[in-house]
Formats: C-alpha cells, structure tokens, sequence
C-alpha cells in the first residue's frame, strides 16, 4: 500500500523535499466532527498537576516509527541510545524486553526502511545535524533459539560516502532488489538527479537528469520514472508523465496553485494527485489517466473546510481513504469494504484518539495502526481483516500518566481582517483565569499544527508549558497549510509586520478578552519561521510580550535567502514569491522592512536565542548578529549554541538542556513554575552550551 502524508512540500520544514515524514492520521467522522470550538471550554476545572520533571517529557523509553519487515517476522523502531535516536529490533510477538539496539550512532537516525529481502533494512543519516544525508544497509542473522536479534551478528555498510553531498532514499526496485532508487546532487550541487545504487557494489549510476526541477516521482517496477511533480521559477508547479522516452508536460498549475503526487497504479496507467487546479479552493483528490490526460475528481472535502490530508492506498495502488483536517480529523472511506473495516475498528477504541493505518496488507489482511490522542503519545495496534479483531503490537510506556497531562482545545477566533483562525490551546490543570500565556507558533511557515500530543516536536514542551501554569496558544496563522490556497496565499508579503504576525497578536488579545491570558505577562517562543515570529513580535510589537525565545530563528530576511544551499536555488520560487528576491531592489528594501535586525533599537523584550552550529538553512549568523547588536545596545539577551546540531536539537542533552533553560527563562520573565531539583547533569551541560556574548 502506498501511503503519502499531505503537506505542502515547505523548503524550510523540510529542505530535502522528497523526505516528508510526518505521520499522517485517520480517524472517524462522526466522533470528531464536533472538535472546532468556536469559544474556549473553560468549564472543566481540575486540581493543578503535580511538577512533573523535565526529562519524562521526553521519555527515553517511547518508541516511534515502528515498521514490520517484509515476511512480518521482525519489528523495527525508534528509540534513544545514549542519548540519540537509534534502530531498535524484535521478533513480532514478543516482548519490548526482547528488543535490541541495532545501530548505536551519535548522529540521530533520520529515518529506515525495510528490504524486500529477508533480514535486511537501510537507513539514512547525517553528520551534527549538515543535512548531507547518507544510505546504509544493515543486515543481521536471526537466533532462532532465542527468537531475537544476535547483535555480534549485526552487519552496517555504507552505501554512500561523500559528506559535501545529500542521498535521498526513493526506494527499492521491485524487479531488482539489489538496486535502490535514490536523488542526489552528486553531479551538480544545485540539482537532485536520479540515480540507481547497487547495494552489493555501491556503484551509483545516472538514471535521469532533473531539469525539469522534480519534487516528487513514482518510478515503475524496474525503477523507472514514470511520473513526477517539477517546481517552476514562476512559482507553478508542473506534472510530468513519460511517455516515448520522454517527459511530457501534462499540466501546469496557475500562480499561488498547489499540485502534490499521491500514488501511481502501474497496471492501469493511472495517477492520483492533490491540487487545488481550475477555480478550486481546497485541495482535492484526482484521478489522472496517464494515456488520455483526463482529469477525474474522485473526493473533496464535503465541509469545504480543509485540503486533502491524507490518502490510504491498497496494494493494488487504488485508493480506498481520504482524510481531511481542520482542528481535527476526519476520514471517509472511499470502497465498501474499507469502511466496514473502518467501523470496526473504530468500534473498538472508545476513547478520544486518533488513529493512523501505518500499513494495509490485502494479501494477509493485517494492517498496522497507531493509535493516540493530545495527552498519549501512541501505541501500535493490529487489526486482522480475516477476524476483525484489534489486537496490541507493542504499547508505548509513558513516562508520564495521560491524566497528569492537559487537554489541547481546538478553538477559532477572529483575526483584526475578519479571518478565521483555528488554533490550539492548552490550559495548565485547574486553571483557567489570568494566566502567564506563551505564544508558541509552528515553523514552516508552510506547515501546520495537530491535535495529536506525537505531532509536533513542540507538543510536549506545551504541555510542560502548561504543567508550569501557562496557558499556551498555537495558531495555524494564515500561510499555515491544510486550509486552501486563498488561506495559504493570505501570507505573502505578510511576514513580520502584516497578517501573518497579526493573526499571532490577534491570538494574545482574543485570550485577553476571554479572561484566559495576563497581559502583563504574554512570551512568545518558536523555531525556524516561529523563531522569526518571536524576533518579529518583540521588533513591532514591543509591548504585546514580555519574554521571548527564537530557537534557530533568522533574524534577517536578506541574509535568510542568501545563505540557503546551492541545491535549494532551483526552489526557492515560493520564497521569493512570499518573502521577496533580494536581487529586485523593491523586494530587497521590503525585505529590510521586515528584518527584525533592523529594528533592535525598538526591543524592550528580554531574548533567549538557541542556535545549532551546523545549521544549513538558518546559519549561526543570524542569531550571532542580534546578539552582537544586542550586546551592543545594553539589551537583555542569552544565548545557547550547539556546535554538534543543525537545525533544530535532535541529541537527547542538547534538547534538554535546552528546555531547561527555556523553563528558567520563561520561569524568570513571566512567573510560571519551574523545577528547581533537575537532575546536576543537564545543568552542567547546559553551561557548556551558553554563548558570551560580549565575546562576539
């Protein structure tokens, strides 16, 4: 089954554009129909929750990413190893106990994927975070006696070795199962080409040359391209088909239009896109016949609420699912026969959750499912088709109990224009009034926010947030995806000082008005884009927060678009398109007008920076130079770096630390709680990371 997460393809939240991992949810209409509120729920009020401790926040136990090998005899997942994310492995039936670490890597694994040959899998990882990702094969022989993993058996071969270069897992040749298909920019820095990688000689050889600038591609069962999504310098997106050795234009979108490719059926030379084409608003399913060009809708959302989320395939590459997001999900099956099986299991779980078809055997009828909810961070369940059971794969052990965690609230509020923003809000247990609030919103900015506690690398840090008694708010701000185009393209030439800030501060003042937030002690905390919008906040907005905390966070926009890799320069149209070419004197000048570097003079706001060394996309430069000019100016400002992260913390101490600092920032500016009997090591970790910053 072929399984594509929605999502447009954002340059800043991903950057390798064909590595969009975010786990995708489905869920059942009638349960979660309701969830969009357009008033905050204050009604249920709970004793306060003890402090929890930093690190169960972030539980060294939990296991993400499960995947069942080929012939279902082994299961694989992520967990921490010494503090980074590794490769777990177990026999199917048995218990988490059993499970062994199968790579022991300082470098977190970026992810892994199973061969179609027996005890076999290959994973991509990269160097302190570079994002010049490399393929490995690992490979083990299998102790019957003990049913487990021998680890003196465990086999790792690098498949490629060129750190100035990033290799792209495409995936494995049906026909060939010695080759892989991967992108890379080997050949040409700014181009990712297609190549064939012989695992047993690691011989790399060129399948296609990417001129056409493609995002995305399906190729055949001998790893052929057969169709594939190129980005335009316009800023339009085009779908390519082969046809006679060739690629041949089959349609291009208009300015501000999206086009994602969900899945290919082979056998019937049949394609199905996401697009918001022809006078369309929200993204819809299409059906695309490859020999005659015609378009078919087969599904849209019958709210008009929402683009397509997610698409669940079976084998045979038809669908049989689509979903959609607003504040939650919802799923409406397309054949019979999934949605008998949809009842069922959603019969069996009467909790609140959200569940994801993590795979759909129609062979042995199994499917793998997650299933979670905005206080559990998941746990892997099978469903039997042939019996129509439900049944536990492995449950995740929390480190923290569901009920000490507080609810996330989908809720809408009107911005100054009249826009409807959806957002989420997490209130601390027992409280609901005249609260110390923290503005939290996503990166991307062409991303977005769930409801799902595993969803978002900031989640659990909002319900810390919310353990310390704060009350937190994450705005699905316009240019925010999920919501339409006319939504997503509200946000152009919208950063810093128009609607895309405004819809932020339009957020504080809503919780204002409601009783919820103290207005005397509003923070603002992000990363990436969401660094930028807290730079922006306290820049032209000086009196609406109070403490503030941009983590990897560009403090210029000139300096933003001038430092992005070579291989990202064929797409960058739609920066350009919303942010501006600094290359066009008018868009340079708005650029300026926008870069809270230029306005530091206007900061009353004390600032947190946090900073990965090896950043590639916002580069250590653009939080040195505010602090410097902070410094400077007698402004308050501290500073953490991680000389051996890139963008965003991924290594278990660099992060906690982090949060640690965060806590006593927020703890010290805003009057929220903070844990003062944190374990030594991460204090003393956390002091090697803090930047003089008169020493800049």
């Amino acid at each position: 089954m072929l399984r594509i997460k929605k999502g447009w393809l954002s340059l800043w939240m991903g950057l390798s554009l064909l590595s969009l991992w975010l786990t995708g949810c489905a869920q059942d209409y009638a349960r979660n129909s309701a969830m969009d509120k357009v008033t905050v729920d204050k009604t249920s009020v709970q004793p306060e929750a003890a402090l929890i401790p930093v690190e169960h926040f972030f539980n060294e136990q939990a296991v993400s990413g499960l995947k069942g090998s080929k012939n279902g005899k082994w299961l694989a997942f992520f967990k921490e190893y010494q503090g980074s994310r590794n490769i777990y492995l177990m026999a199917a039936g048995e218990g988490q106990e059993t499970a062994v670490p199968v790579t022991q890597s300082n470098d977190p694994i970026k992810a892994f994927y199973w061969s179609t040959q027996e005890n076999t899998l290959f994973f991509v990882k990269d160097t302190e975070g570079n994002e010049n990702t490399q393929l490995y094969q690992l490979t083990f022989d299998e102790d019957k006696s003990q049913r487990q993993a021998s680890l003196s058996s465990i086999s790792i071969k690098a498949l490629t070795d060129n750190d100035q270069v990033s290799y792209e897992y495409i995936g494995q040749v049906k026909d060939k199962p010695d080759t892989l298909v991967v992108m890379a920019n080997q050949d040409n820095a700014e181009r990712s080409d297609l190549y064939h990688l012989n695992v047993n000689t690691t011989n790399i050889s060129p399948v296609f040359i990417n001129k056409h600038g493609l995002i995305e591609v399906k190729v055949s069962s001998q790893g052929l391209p057969l169709v594939g999504v190129g980005n335009n310098p316009n800023n339009t997106s085009t779908l390519y088909i082969q046809s006679k050795n060739a690629w041949k234009a089959l349609l291009t979108t208009q300015f501000g239009e999206q086009l994602e490719l969900y899945g290919l059926d082979e056998k019937q030379r049949l394609a199905y896109i996401g697009a918001n084409i022809d006078g369309r608003d929200k993204m819809q399913l299409i059906r695309v016949a490859l020999k005659t060009g015609k378009l078919t809708t087969l599904h849209q959302d019958p709210l008009n609420g929402s683009d397509v989320y997610d698409v669940t395939f079976n084998e045979n590459g038809v669908p049989v699912a689509v979903s959609y997001y607003g504040g939650r999900l919802r799923t409406y099956p397309l054949t019979e026969q999934f949605a008998h099986h949809w009842a069922k299991i959603n019969g069996h779980f009467k909790e609140d959750v959200e569940i994801s078809i993590h795979s759909l055997d129609d062979t042995t009828g199994l499917w793998q499912l997650n299933v979670g909810s905005d206080v559990d961070m998941g746990s892997e369940y099978r469903y039997n088709a042939n019996t129509e059971t439900v049944s536990v794969l492995l449950a995740t052990k929390s480190a923290i109990a569901p009920e000490l965690l507080s609810h996330r609230q989908s809720i809408t509020y009107q911005a100054r224009d009249g826009v409807t923003i959806q957002a989420y809000l997490t209130l601390p247990k027992g409280k609901t009034q005249n609260l110390p609030t923290i503005v939290l919103p996503h990166g991307g900015p062409w991303a977005r926010d769930y409801w799902r506690l595993s969803s978002g690398y900031f989640h659990p840090v909002a319900q810390l947030l919310a353990n310390r008694g704060y009350a937190v708010l994450q705005p699905n701000f316009r240019a925010s995806t999920g919501f339409g185009k006319h939504f997503l393209n509200l946000g152009n030439k919208s950063w810093g000082t128009g609607g895309m800030q405004n819809d932020l501060t339009d957020g504080v003042q809503f919780l204002i008005d409601e009783g919820i937030a103290d207005k005397q002690r509003v923070g603002i905390m992000g990363a990436s884009y969401g660094g930028y919008a807290a730079l922006a906040g306290i820049t032209f907005t000086p009196d609406v927060y109070r403490a503030a905390v941009s983590y990897v966070g560009p403090s210029s926009l000139i300096t933003l678009l001038e430092s992005f890799p070579e291989r990202f320069r064929p797409y960058l149209a739609r920066f350009y398109n919303a942010v501006g070419d600094p290359l066009i004197a008018a868009d340079r000048k708005d650029m300026l007008a926008r870069s809270p570097i230029e306005f530091v003079d206007k900061i009353k706001t004390p600032l947190l920076l946090v900073q990965g060394a090896n950043d590639p996309r916002v580069t250590q430069q653009e939080s040195d130079n505010i602090a410097k000019v902070m410094f400077k100016q007698s402004l308050p400002v501290e500073y953490i770096l991680a000389k051996d992260e890139g963008h965003g913390f991924l290594k278990r101490q660099n992060k906690l630390a982090y949060v640690v600092a965060m806590e006593q920032f927020f703890a010290k500016h805003l009057g929220g709680r903070s844990d003062s009997n944190g374990p030594s090591v991460i204090s003393a970790h956390l002091d090697t990371l803090k930047v003089d910053v008169s020493r800049l």
